[in-house]
């Protein structure tokens, strides 16, 4: 049939596959939205760690280092992250991508390094959300990308996906900021012959390792926050590890001894850690210091008052003296930390 010539021929863009300029006003409608839910990026830092310690186990396994995991436990990471900002962030899901956020699908994509994204061909055209990680660098990054065909390689693996090309990975719109601190991985990070003596720390009661290891990460880590999943590593094999940093035979009361308070942020710790000049720790986490007497005449260090006598963080030649006991009843002029 000939078509009049007043009758314009449209060509049909495929599904998924949009030419229009609202491409880039999507990806930016994207982003708007996630900037609403996490102006600046400490929600999915907090979301890719905890996706890190779900992985390695700790409290169960012991583990604290990625290459400690299995291959195919290696391969569930990116199953996590998707799974857990779905979650996380009150996400809807999409009928073809994974999410559904400002009426866009999009879709969550996971690798160790830039350009290592695999894309399915259901998902050409669509935008996707690229996420990349490294607990040994402790840093991590996340952007928006079109995968359009323009950005996307002509190869394909068995599975017929396909990864970005240069010009994809130059197009990537980096979200807050680009590259990320990422929380630190404590024991990963530790000087290994710390961790080697807290790892190996043995109770002299029979069965009683796991307190020996929580006993001995406080000594060997002092002044600095520990971690929740820290102090479950460590402790990993015990009921309540996080128990087992406190009193009623818990660290606190095995390095009195030593000189050493060990801090949560219950009752008057938070107190005494901000009277000490040390950060203060939140739910969950705790900090360790060796103390003495304040010296008369006082000198310039912060003094922490408890049970009427002021006490300093000690220096490394000061003697060592047993640390007070902080009650545990909170003061009722001091706020909430």
């Amino acid at each position: 049939m000939i078509k009049p010539a007043s009758m314009p021929i449209v060509t049909l863009p495929l599904p998924g596959l949009s030419s229009s300029p609202n491409q880039d006003e999507e990806i930016e409608a994207v982003k708007a939205t996630l900037y609403t839910m996490d102006p600046d990026g400490q929600h999915m830092a907090a979301v890719i760690r905890s996706t890190y310690d779900q992985l390695l186990d700790g409290r169960r396994m012991g583990r604290w280092d990625y290459m400690q995991l299995h291959k195919t436990e290696k391969t569930h990471m990116g199953t996590l992250v998707e799974i857990n900002i779905y979650k996380d962030f009150g996400l809807t899901e999409g009928e073809v991508a994974d999410y559904l956020i400002d009426g866009i699908e999009v879709d969550c994509k996971y690798a160790k390094r830039i350009g290592g994204w695999e894309i399915g061909p259901e998902l050409v055209g669509h935008i996707c959300l690229v996420i990349t990680a490294s607990d040994q660098d402790g840093t991590w990054q996340a952007g928006l990308v079109r995968a359009s065909e323009e950005n996307l390689r002509t190869t394909e693996n068995r599975d017929r996906k396909r990864r970005l090309n240069p010009a994809g990975v130059q197009s990537i719109a980096w979200l807050w900021g680009g590259e990320r601190e990422l929380a630190p991985n404590q024991l990963l990070h530790m000087d290994p012959a710390k961790r080697e003596r807290i790892m190996s720390a043995t109770g002299k009661v029979k069965g009683k390792s796991g307190q020996a290891r929580i006993n001995q990460l406080f000594l060997e880590i002092q002044k600095v926050i520990v971690r929740r999943v820290t102090v479950e590593t460590v402790g990993h094999g015990l009921d309540d590890p996080l128990k087992r940093a406190r009193s009623n035979g818990g660290a606190r009361d095995a390095l009195r001894g030593d000189g050493i308070l060990v801090l949560g942020h219950q009752d008057n710790d938070p107190l005494v850690a901000r009277s000490l000049g040390l950060p203060v720790p939140h739910k969950g986490e705790f900090i360790s210091v060796r103390v003495i007497p304040a010296p008369q005449p006082r000198d310039d260090r912060p003094a922490a008052e408890i049970e009427g006598q002021h006490w300093v963080i000690a220096n490394d030649d000061d003697p060592k003296v047993t640390a007070p006991i902080i009650p545990r009843k909170r003061n009722a002029t001091e706020p909430e930390a």
